[in-house]
């Protein structure tokens, strides 16, 4: 239930304010500012009504006191003078609304009900931001290797300009992580965060969902709806997936980064937009342009500042990092004992190939803290099946041969293997063997290896 505390000095008025929010809500009573803020101390309030001309401490000064120790306590004053201006000084110091007695009862009311539903409001808007930043927490990106730490590099200094940023890199490598970080270090930080998973939306509530409609332009729009862009306002507008876009809104999104215009669905008014722009993909944006499934004009507006994030499997060092930090952060509950990784266990993290990237270490993890969490140590038998033959860690050296006939016959292998989970594209493959594009080409053109039909970069 919904809890009210009323700070009056007349028991007239405590007690009719009681009755009146009784049925509804809990009602606390208070004679003074001293007790109002003892019951603030001990409980949790959704509304307070408050007094203005009462002995010792005034409802304003108060008012002022709260401001320090609970910022976010809608109060409504309840003023009975005649002068206008204890009412301007309470607005001016953040009240929420006013009465005045005697008070209408359906006034007070309906004052009383949108003061807590502005409360739930925040709440549920605090509640949000805190499990935001337990799934995308910017300030605690953990990593040491160099291609990762070069990519974060780039991200902080993308973070400093207004220019169009496009992420790339394979599922769960932390792709919209690093787009919120872009915005937290950048000038845009206290505007909003807005995220659009293109992928998730159909193609007929594309449009509208970025641009919002009017109302009436289609048989239920019943009322004008903002957009992504609305909501954005001069924040960062986030594409995921940007690769899935349809082209009739690519032509639409194209016109708003060259002209930071655009139109509701079923408008005829232009609306400015200051939203900066923040697009990622999985996929190769430069072939889907090649081959006319993505727009080249709008591929190279958006990729004005491109960073590529490297793959788990090619961050050498940084799997330990992960699953501790993970170890940490999804713990179930304060009785779960694990602190640590056995290293038969940690062995076989390191040695896996994480299709997956970070977000499958990090499912992992938490599935075995729900599992195992009870013992001090995940050990290695508590792995998932996959992992039991990761200790191998790549392919089988041939037999026979020269030294340098099975040196070069295994390298062979070893490319091969890093080209096909790459699908064909050398620079990944590079990355993932941790050399150069240019040398792994040296050393394909050495061993006869062929590049794949779609694989150049």
């Amino acid at each position: 239930m919904k809890r009210i505390l009323v700070v009056d000095d007349e028991i007239g008025t405590r007690e009719s304010l009681r009755a009146v929010f009784a049925r509804k809500y809990e009602v606390r009573l208070a004679e003074n500012a001293a007790a109002g803020m003892q019951i603030l101390g001990a409980t949790s309030v959704d509304v307070l009504l408050l007094d203005v001309l009462m002995p010792e401490k005034d409802g304003l000064a108060f008012l002022r006191d709260l401001r320090g120790t609970h910022p976010d306590l809608p109060v409504v004053m309840i003023s009975a003078g005649t002068s206008v201006r204890p009412v301007v000084e309470a607005m001016r110091d953040g009240a929420f609304d006013y009465v005045t007695k005697p008070f209408d009862v359906l006034e007070i009311e309906r004052i009383v009900e949108r003061a807590i539903e502005s409360t739930t409001l925040h709440r549920r808007v605090q509640t949000l931001e805190f499990e935001i930043e337990r799934e995308f927490p910017v300030s605690g990106i953990v990593g040491g290797s160099e291609s990762f730490l070069k990519a974060l590099a780039d991200a902080r200094k993308a973070a400093e300009s207004d220019a169009t940023v496009l992420v790339t890199g394979e599922s769960g490598t932390g792709k919209e992580l690093v787009a919120r970080l872009i915005h937290a270090a950048s000038p845009r930080r206290d505007e909003p965060f807005v995220a659009v998973h293109c992928a998730a939306l159909p193609e007929t509530l594309m449009e509208s969902e970025l641009f919002g409609h009017e109302k009436g332009a289609f048989t239920s729009a019943d009322r004008m709806k903002p957009g992504r862009f609305d909501l954005a306002g001069a924040g960062t507008l986030f594409f995921d997936e940007v690769s899935e876009m349809t082209p009739v809104t690519q032509v639409k999104l194209l016109r708003v980064l060259q002209e930071h215009e655009f139109m509701r669905v079923g408008g005829t008014r232009v609306i400015r937009t200051e939203a900066r722009i923040v697009a990622a993909t999985a996929k190769d944006l430069k072939q889907q342009a090649a081959r006319g499934e993505f727009r080249d004009d709008l591929y190279y507006r958006i990729g004005v500042v491109p960073i590529r994030l490297p793959p788990l499997r090619a961050r050498e060092g940084d799997v330990p990092l992960l699953a501790r930090h993970f170890l940490r952060q999804c713990r179930p509950g304060p009785d779960t004992r694990a602190r640590d990784f056995a290293p038969e266990a940690m062995e076989l993290l390191c040695a896996y190939r994480w299709p997956g990237n970070v977000r499958e270490l990090r499912n992992v993890v938490e599935r075995m803290l729900v599992l195992h969490g009870n013992e001090p140590l995940i050990r290695a038998e508590h792995l998932p099946e996959e992992f039991q033959g990761a200790r191998a860690g790549g392919p089988e050296p041939p037999e026979g041969g020269t030294l340098e006939e099975l040196v070069g016959a295994f390298e062979k292998r070893l490319i091969e293997k890093a080209l096909a989970d790459s699908g064909g594209v050398q620079t990944r493959a590079a990355e993932q063997l941790g050399t150069t594009r240019r040398i792994l080409r040296y050393r394909m053109d050495k061993l006869g290896i062929a590049a794949s039909n779609g694989g150049g970069d």
